[in-house]
């Protein structure tokens, strides 16, 4: 029996966790991996501690995790409700539990409805009604879940695409998506899930700096960016692509963390048809209030 090796390629450690190579390097660099520098034609290489890699493979798996699956981020087991529940107990679930939508279903558990507090809102009389607020409550009660809901009801399996589920809301304007596994309610998702997760994919909640290029829309050039920030000693959080009206450009937005600014800029200029259009600390927005 082959014995198991005590240190692997950052190759195979990216492999095992499904991964990029530069994903890898971002561990090294958090520490969040034991590694060790070792000789190449390139810089970055590196040995991993096998063991490390085993033990974020066994987290992962006892979470159930997939970052870019709804199942990964979905609220699991989530309130529901029947048709025949009446408006005031919805309501007192929804406030009580500090959500917006809830699953309807029937006396099989199958999904018949869902019911959003917007719904809810329409429901209720109008601001300028005659009546008191005792027999608002009084016909509020004589209300149920199955006047005010919406039937039918889209849904998604829980291995849908995050960037799926996303499309699908905005297709058919909804705030949400109940989740299903086998025919079964599992959980749902909500816009806010779908927000919280580009801000995480993007890298939101580290600090580092924020460059916007404007590129040629040709093969090959985000890999020469990577390069130029390779050698600027510059580790990629996050990169994502928007093209103008102009096909012949596209603009990259690159957050990176650990190079220095000047030799960033170096490394860019050294590009041909590459400009910066903005560099600048992430952290430095701010929220306005008025």
């Amino acid at each position: 029996m082959e014995a198991k090796k005590e240190w692997i390629s950052t190759k195979e450690a990216a492999e095992r966790l499904s991964v990029t190579t530069a994903r890898v390097r971002q561990m090294v660099a958090e520490k969040q991996v034991t590694a060790q520098k070792v000789g190449g034609k390139y810089r970055g290489q590196w040995l991993i501690k096998a063991s490390d890699i085993e033990k974020r493979l066994s987290k992962l798996s006892k979470k159930g995790v997939h970052a870019m699956r709804v199942k990964g981020r979905m609220t699991p087991n989530p309130v529901v409700v029947s048709p025949n529940t009446s408006y005031n107990e919805a309501l007192h679930l929804m406030r009580s539990n500090g959500i917006k939508h809830l699953p309807v279903l029937n006396k099989k558990d199958e999904l018949v409805g869902i019911v959003a507090h917007a719904d809810m809102l329409e429901a209720e009389p109008s601001p300028v009604t005659t009546l008191s607020v005792y027999e608002m409550a009084s016909l509020l009660e004589k209300v149920t879940i199955s006047k005010i809901m919406t039937s039918p009801v889209y849904a998604v399996e829980e291995d849908c695409s995050i960037t799926n589920a996303a499309k699908f809301m905005i297709e058919k304007e909804i705030g949400c998506l109940p989740v299903i596994r086998n025919g079964e309610l599992v959980g749902i998702i909500t816009d806010t899930d779908v927000v919280k997760t580009f801000v995480e994919i993007t890298g939101g909640e580290q600090s580092g700096t924020h460059v916007e290029l404007k590129t040629p829309d040709r093969k090959g050039e985000i890999a020469r960016v990577c390069t130029a920030f390779a050698n600027a000693n510059s580790y990629i959080v996050s990169i994502a692509i928007t093209y103008s009206d102009n096909s012949d450009y596209a603009y990259v937005d690159i957050k990176e963390r650990g190079a220095i600014a000047d030799a960033l800029q170096a490394e860019i200029a050294k590009l041909d048809d590459i400009e910066i259009v903005e560099m600048r600390p992430v952290n430095s927005d701010e929220l306005l209030s008025f």
